[in-house]
């Protein structure tokens, strides 16, 4: 984080990888690729622990408060359902395949994102159609809760506050909502003018990032500035956007907050990543009422 160096390489996947997570002691990372593999590495290592062989292409990928278990959904293709998977990391008969998995639901519509949403308990997947849908691993494959309302169109992203309180969507239809992730109301709705492809909710102010752009097949025809392509500060509570970090000249595909709030990371279809570390004048920033 001190310069942007590169200080290593995760080797293995043989296709795209499409969404990451690591665990909360940085020990393990999980990743869910193109290739039909879901991944779990030893972060300091680079070495891979486990490869799960997936019916089709891995699409999202989240791990539970404890670091043990794996949610990810799957694409559907042929003959083969959109699927939300958890797999047990201490258990190797499940991980090589032998036992079958801790937790599996057949999806109506493809996910393309899934969080965990109370300790090791909820899990929570966003659809295509702009649905939000809550499963508890401990109750049978029964929806537990749900919003299928939340938005208009594809949730790109759903992201936690760090106390677990908050879930925050970005999607298609240029909104992120937040959510209170045990009943799945709506809180608040952050409106942008492009589609919304991350939002991030800051661990230590009342603020939330969105990011997104024009897409990425309609960006040979937009100019940087029509195409929205900041990163966008809102206050949590107001609904208001505050700043803008500008620099990628793609969209934004995916953001995160430093755990200790004082940067955040951009990752765009550029091809950069970006790290924009906070000033004093951010830092001591209060909102006028």
């Amino acid at each position: 984080m001190e310069n942007g160096e590169r200080i290593g390489t995760y080797d293995g996947h043989n296709g795209v990888i499409w969404d990451i997570d690591v665990s909360w002691d940085t020990r393990h990372f999980c990743s869910a690729s193109g290739d039909v593999f879901v991944k779990l590495w030893n972060c300091e290592t680079g070495d891979v622990i486990n490869s799960v062989s997936t019916p089709t292409a891995a699409r999202s990928i989240s791990l539970s408060y404890s670091g043990n278990l794996i949610a990810f959904t799957t694409i559907k293709m042929t003959q083969n359902v959109a699927s939300l998977f958890v797999y047990d990391i201490r258990d190797g008969s499940q991980m090589s395949g032998e036992n079958q998995p801790t937790f599996r639901k057949s999806l109506q519509t493809q996910a393309n994102s899934c969080v965990w949403t109370h300790l090791d308990d909820t899990v929570c997947v966003g659809n295509e159609k702009g649905n939000v849908h809550q499963y508890d691993i401990r109750k049978g494959d029964d929806i537990v809760n749900f919003n299928d309302e939340a938005h208009k169109f594809q949730i790109n992203d759903m992201q936690m506050s760090t106390d677990e309180s908050f879930l925050i969507t970005a999607s298609k239809d240029k909104t992120a909502r937040l959510f209170d992730a045990r009943t799945l109301d709506c809180l608040k709705t952050y409106k942008a003018e492009r589609p919304v492809n991350s939002a991030a909710i800051s661990p230590i102010r009342d603020h939330v990032i969105l990011g997104g752009g024009e897409e990425a097949m309609k960006v040979t025809q937009t100019t940087a500035a029509s195409g929205h392509f900041e990163a966008k500060l809102y206050h949590l509570v107001f609904e208001e956007e505050f700043a803008r970090f500008k620099g990628h000249f793609g969209p934004i595909n995916t953001l995160a907050f430093h755990p200790g709030g004082n940067c955040v990371v951009s990752g765009g279809e550029d091809g950069y990543v970006r790290i924009q570390e906070f000033d004093t004048d951010y830092l001591k920033f209060d909102y006028d009422f």
